[in-house]
């Protein structure tokens, strides 16, 4: 059943339908012709340290300080990917999590069919304003491209802001701030985390840390984009 918000959306694309920020044409946040040279991929790196590795896995350096197995980024967080984010956190472009969800599923290697796939949840203050997740959003969108199943498995705490706070801030601000919903469910599994920007990394890496201590065995991520 679709919820009121989604059809008021339905309703407002009619009404007022999207215009393409980049070339300005009607019915689409970013047209089909812009998609296709509108972001800068990344190649195949370590997220820490930007060593090149294979299938985007993390350095065996940093992997003595990061419980991360693999990072995949589709694009550097830059130009029209940056301004895609914009909108779509600070500017209710909910269109933005279909076309963030078809980078990263053309981003991401064929993957075991029983990954879970979960997003990292946003603060609750920044999900009342927007009046939505955006990373839940993406994870639901890129497993009805991929066939996967979405599973909610973690639960915020706290609303500290991130944005522009120093690497040590983050990992202060994040101590304590993930909870698993099940831990039941993440014990022994390969889980897929998702997310839509990644900066210094404290956000991901406190996740991850949350659902080792539920005893997952395998951990990746992949998100939108990088600086």
């Amino acid at each position: 059943m679709m919820s009121s918000m989604n059809l008021l959306e339905r309703c407002l694309d009619i009404i007022a339908p999207h215009i393409c920020f980049v070339c300005g044409s009607e019915g689409a946040l970013l047209c089909g012709a812009c998609r296709l040279e509108a972001f800068v991929s990344v190649p195949s790196r370590c997220y820490r340290c930007h060593a090149a590795t294979q299938q985007s896995g993390v350095c065996p350096s940093c992997r003595r300080k990061s419980p991360l197995s693999h990072v995949w980024v589709a694009t550097r967080y830059a130009g029209h990917a940056k301004e895609l984010v914009r909108r779509f956190k600070f500017e209710r472009a909910r269109q933005a999590a279909d076309i963030v969800a078809e980078a990263l599923g053309q981003t991401l290697p064929l993957l075991p069919d029983k990954v879970l796939v979960t997003h990292i949840p946003t603060a609750n203050s920044r999900v009342r304003v927007r009046g939505y997740d955006q990373a839940e959003l993406i994870a639901q969108g890129l497993c009805a491209r991929r066939g996967w199943q979405y599973t909610p498995l973690l639960l915020r705490y706290g609303s500290a802001r991130q944005l522009g706070a120093k690497r040590s801030q983050r990992f202060a601000q994040l101590e304590n701030a993930f909870v698993v919903r099940n831990p039941r469910l993440a014990a022994g599994s390969h889980i897929l985390l998702i997310d839509d920007v990644l900066t210094t990394g404290a956000t991901v890496e406190a996740a991850t840390r949350t659902l080792k201590e539920a005893g997952a065995k395998t951990i990746d991520a992949a998100v939108f984009a990088q600086p």
